[in-house]
């Protein structure tokens, strides 16, 4: 999987390594703090997915049949959903404040916020990149071990609850769509681009 990863990551470079994602990555400090916020908030949700797929993976090593692991593995990949749209409504929330406050204001109160760390659109990718694969790697052990009928339920809402958070984020980072969906299509093929379709059309 680490292999994959790698290769994913190097996916992500050759696309921002394109005049229109070249864009996002000039800005000057300020513009890159807009993005720490968001950035902390990918964070967190990085951290609530391993929470979630660590014992889902013990349930996939473990082995048992598809009715039984669907019992212990649905409730999670329901977590993960919620924890999607959580930090969707909180990047939502930030983006419309804002927009509703005047810019000066903005790098104001960024300056303010002092030393932490400035996350630049490529930081930001990359802790998306982390989520996505988190997410989408452990979908695909799920139905290359159980099948997908028992897990469609709740597969299905994660995913499109995924690609509603990476529209989102694409609004601050041209190219961000892009590459997400080639990291779906390498792991999930077919299947799920036809389910982040179904999102974006959300």
């Amino acid at each position: 999987m680490r292999v994959v990863f790698f290769a994913v990551a190097a996916l992500a470079a050759g696309v921002f390594s394109s005049p229109v994602a070249q864009v996002q990555t000039d800005g000057n400090t300020v513009q890159k703090r807009q993005l720490e916020q968001p950035a902390a908030i990918i964070s967190a949700l990085h951290d609530a997915v391993v929470a979630q797929t660590g014992p889902i993976n013990e349930t996939i090593a473990a082995k048992p049949n598809s009715l039984a692991a669907a019992s212990e593995i649905n409730p999670r990949l329901a977590a993960i959903t919620r924890a999607i749209q959580a930090a969707t409504n909180q990047i939502d929330a930030l983006q419309a404040q804002k927009r509703s406050v005047a810019a000066g204001e903005i790098a104001a109160r960024q300056d303010e916020g002092g030393d932490g760390e400035v996350c630049d659109a490529q930081c930001l990718t990359e802790r998306v990149l982390e989520v996505v694969y988190e997410i989408v790697s452990t979908i695909r052990d799920i139905i290359q071990t159980f099948g997908l009928g028992n897990f469609l339920s709740q597969i299905n809402p994660l995913l499109l609850a995924l690609s509603i958070l990476v529209t989102s984020l694409n609004v601050l980072v041209t190219g961000l769509l892009v590459t997400v969906t080639a990291v779906v299509t390498t792991l999930l093929g077919g299947l799920g681009l036809a389910l982040l379709l179904l999102g974006w059309g959300a």
